[in-house]
């Protein structure tokens, strides 16, 4: 059984992006090890906003990777990197049951949200960045039920990153 990850970087006050979409508060640490991260994850998914941020940095971040865009965009775009889908519950569903490296949840809210509320997530590592943005995308939008987290690993950075490791408790 596979393990699904949602690892995503906020702002101090719980945002993802700015109103616009925009990371660029964003602060690179040389110390944080992605690749390790990395190394561990054989298939991403990811929203149709996400994804069209990433397609924004110019080089595909994701090489070698199995890559699932959830969209209710019909016809979807054409892109051999990814497989296009409208069902992220049951594509998380039916990817949890192979076997091989972790599941990695990149993004977006409704995404995070929708796998949250039905228990699909096992792992939650956020990286608080030093920032306070004041209004934003939230991490945590449409949440149906309480989640109670137990903290399993925590990271201080020199660059005032934090890093919070939880697991969805019983």
């Amino acid at each position: 059984m596979r393990d699904v990850v949602l690892l995503i970087t906020c702002s101090l006050d719980g945002f993802i992006a700015a109103e616009d979409g925009n990371v660029d508060w964003l602060l690179p640490d040389k110390e944080y090890d992605f690749d390790a991260f990395m190394h561990e994850v054989d298939i991403l998914l990811m929203g149709h906003k996400t994804y069209d941020q990433v397609l924004g940095f110019g080089k595909w971040l994701y090489e070698g990777k199995e890559c699932y865009v959830f969209t209710k965009q019909h016809p979807c775009p054409e892109d051999k990197r990814v497989i296009f889908s409208d069902d992220p519950i049951g594509t998380a569903e039916n990817l949890m049951l192979g076997s091989g490296g972790a599941i990695w949840v990149v993004g977006g809210t409704s995404i995070i949200s929708q796998l949250l509320n039905k228990n699909l997530i096992n792992e939650l590592r956020i990286v608080v960045q030093p920032i306070v943005l004041g209004k934003g995308i939230p991490l945590f939008r449409d949440i149906k039920k309480s989640i109670k987290l137990e903290l399993i690993a925590t990271q201080v950075f020199g660059s005032g990153l934090v890093e919070l490791v939880y697991r969805p408790g019983i």
